[in-house]
């Protein structure tokens, strides 16, 4: 049974993120429940949710088109970097440590998901003309939550791009399936090096991811994904307000 219900958290996970994002609400609370310690169901739920990642880019190729080399390869640079930090934190953080951050962590995912259809529109008006310095300072600090956690990494780095750089939203939507694809492939990197990776439990599910992302990605086209979107925020607020009753619980007995 557990099994089952995390190869089905996957797949869900995988089309979840090709639709409209929030994969991470759906995976990592799954491995949590299945007893996987909250580090390494971290680590595991980036594995999981990469090919969706892969898929959603090639999904959206054209406008990964409209992005110069140069910024790509300086932008992919700042990725990495902070990829590698954000990792390597998470490595170095310790169970109940993160245990405890784990509502707090959700609760900005949910807000940031909550609030990314108002953060584009702020910020495709906050436009400060193009800034080198404030998109790869940026980018490396969005990249090192990636690294870290990740979810709703992707909407922070659109917000970034409409307003420190000329791009329009379909180039900031190209770039950041690039910087995305950059920061949670190092991040699973590290992961794997650092043997934070169950592969026993981790590739049923990551073919599950696969099949879900690629059927997503089918339908992303075709289908209002508002609909899912809302769903996905019902889920997300339900499941953080269920972490901090579960938190408060544990401080009181």
């Amino acid at each position: 049974m557990p099994t089952l219900i995390l190869i089905t958290a996957a797949f869900l996970g995988g089309a979840s993120n090709a639709l409209a994002g929030g994969g991470t609400f759906l995976v990592f609370p799954a491995l949590l429940w299945a007893g996987v310690a909250p580090v390494k169901a971290n680590a595991m739920c980036s594995l999981v949710l990469l090919p969706g990642v892969f898929t959603s880019t090639w999904v959206y190729r054209d406008w990964v088109r409209k992005v110069e080399p140069p910024l790509l390869l300086r932008m992919s640079a700042a990725s990495l970097v902070g990829s590698a930090i954000g990792a390597v934190l998470l490595m170095t953080t310790s169970n109940a440590t993160f245990s405890d951050l784990v509502p707090w962590l959700l609760l900005l995912a949910a807000t940031v998901f909550t609030a990314s259809p108002k953060l584009r529109e702020v910020a495709e008006r906050s436009r400060a003309g193009e800034s080198t310095a404030a998109l790869l300072i940026g980018q490396t600090i969005i990249s090192i939550y990636g690294g870290y956690f990740g979810a709703g990494m992707g909407v922070l780095m659109v917000g970034l791009y409409l307003i420190a750089s000329q791009l329009d939203l379909s180039a900031s939507t190209g770039l950041r399936m690039i910087s995305t694809s950059v920061v949670n492939t190092l991040a699973v990197a590290i992961f794997a090096w650092r043997g934070a990776l169950d592969y026993t439990v981790g590739m049923p599910m990551l073919v599950a991811g696969v099949a879900g992302g690629f059927l997503g990605a089918k339908a992303v086209k075709r289908l209002d994904s508002r609909h899912a979107r809302l769903a996905i925020l019902i889920y997300a607020w339900g499941l953080t307000a269920w972490f901090f009753v579960r938190k408060f619980i544990s401080l009181w007995k």
